[in-house]
This record gives structure tokens, sequence and C-alpha cells, in this order.
């Protein structure tokens, strides 16, 4: 149920708006403090669907990242991605006194002293968080699941190699992702350039992707796979960057405008 709701969210803001600006908060918990850590997000829920309301910010998306214990390089990966959208810099730019809104939104709804402790918990439950913001370059058009079908995300990190990159996926990968969209295997694709990043953060990353699979549908095959210029645009383009982070996630909460 959870997951037909966040597909019916996803078909309403790819419908309508994209935003232009993205912040991303990759969250290393506490250990032993899961459970508080999601508590923390629901009750960001609630002031993220106001600061929405308010034209504070564009969406607000937690996402747990699925990681296999048993893999080490999983364990070195954080727990969850926060992102949050913008229509713009003037948006992004607009102070905002976070603990205000939060006692407006929860003003009759908790106590002064459960608040307090709701509040002082939030810096609490990290270990470590690492930002990047980013700018949306491109996107496929929204394309929505059927009335019960789930779907995947995966979140990639690349390096650009050379000057003609951005050229490949705007031009090239693009197609490809519109093809498999087209034909029901996937939701959507969007493509993103990093603008800043705090220090701790990964220093080679330059762009990233978010691909959206439908669940449950055959491998999409280009039918141009077989010819040979086909393939050397897929070797160049593939020579053109350098995947850094891959990851697959679930979605744990979504606010959009």
């Amino acid at each position: 149920m959870k997951k037909q709701i966040l597909s019916i969210i996803f078909t309403l803001i790819f419908s309508i708006s994209f935003s232009q600006l993205i912040s991303y908060e990759a969250i290393w918990v506490n250990e032993g403090m899961e459970e508080e850590y999601v508590s923390v997000e629901e009750m960001w829920s609630e002031v993220k669907k106001q600061a929405i309301a308010d034209d504070i910010q564009d969406f607000w998306v937690v996402f747990k990242l699925d990681k296999d214990p048993a893999n080490e390089d999983d364990i070195k990966k954080p727990d969850y991605i926060v992102m949050n959208g913008f229509k713009d810099d003037a948006q992004r730019s607009k102070q905002t006194n976070w603990k205000e809104l939060a006692q407006k939104v929860y003003k009759g709804k908790m106590s002064k002293r459960k608040f307090e402790a709701a509040w002082q918990k939030t810096p609490t439950v990290r270990k470590e968080t690492r930002t990047f913001l980013v700018e949306r370059l491109d996107n496929t058009v929204w394309n929505a699941p059927d009335e019960g079908q789930t779907l995947s995300f995966y979140f990639n990190g690349f390096q650009a190699l050379n000057d003609d990159y951005e050229n490949y996926e705007m031009k090239f990968f693009k197609d490809w992702h519109e093809r498999r969209t087209n034909a029901g295997a996937q939701a959507w694709w969007e493509f993103n350039k990093v603008l800043s990043r705090s220090k701790n953060a990964n220093q080679d990353v330059t762009h990233f992707t978010m691909d959206i699979l439908k669940d449950g549908q055959p491998n999409y095959e280009h039918p141009d796979s077989s010819l040979f210029t086909h393939q050397m645009l897929v070797k160049n383009g593939v020579a053109s960057r350098k995947r850094i982070i891959g990851d697959k996630m679930s979605m744990l909460y979504a606010h959009f405008e």
C-alpha cells in the first residue's frame, strides 16, 4: 500500500513540474539508533510538508539504501539519502527558522517537553552527513506505473572523464532511456551536475543520475544494439565517465508541491 501511494505521489509531481536544484544529504546513522533516526524523519515529515506549502522548498524525499550486511563495500555506504528540491536558487536561499516552523506545525499536537526532546534528538542520530548541491540538466518524461506496480530506485554518481560526457548522457543515453520508458520498463531518468559539495563528500563525483524502473518488466534491448555505429557510441559513451557511486534505494517518505 505504501509503495502504491508513493507511486501516485511521483505521478503527480513529475507530471507537473521539475526542480532545478537538489540538495543531497548522504547520512550515516549512529550504531543502534536506526529506530530513533526514522522517528526523527517522521517528525520532520510534517515540518517539510509545511515548508513546501510555505514555498520554502519544492520537494523532500527520504531514501534508505538497500545494503547487504555481508558485503564490506555496502557496509561503508551511507544508510540514507535525503533529497531537498528547490525551484531555483532564490527559493533555496530563503532564510528559514526551522525550529520556529516546527513549533508552529506541532502546536497543539505535542507538548513543549515532548517537542524539545524530539527536536534535540535530531543531531544525535547522525554519525556523519555529507552533502552535494546539484543542478538538473535533463530528464525523461514521467511514465506512471500501473496500479499496484512497484518501483525500484537506482542512484548513480559519475566522474566525467572528458568534455564529451554530458553530450553522451543527454544526446545519446537519454534516447535509450526514453525508448525504455516508452516500452514500459522505466518510469523516470534524470541527469544532474554537481555544483558544490561538503569537504567530507566524495571529491571525484561530477554528476549524478537517478533511474526509476518498473518492477516485473523484462529488460529492454535497444533495436540498434547490433549495429557497429551504436556499439561504438556505447563504447565511447561509457569511456567518457567513471561510475563511483551505485546504490539501490527504497523510498521511506516523500512530499511534493
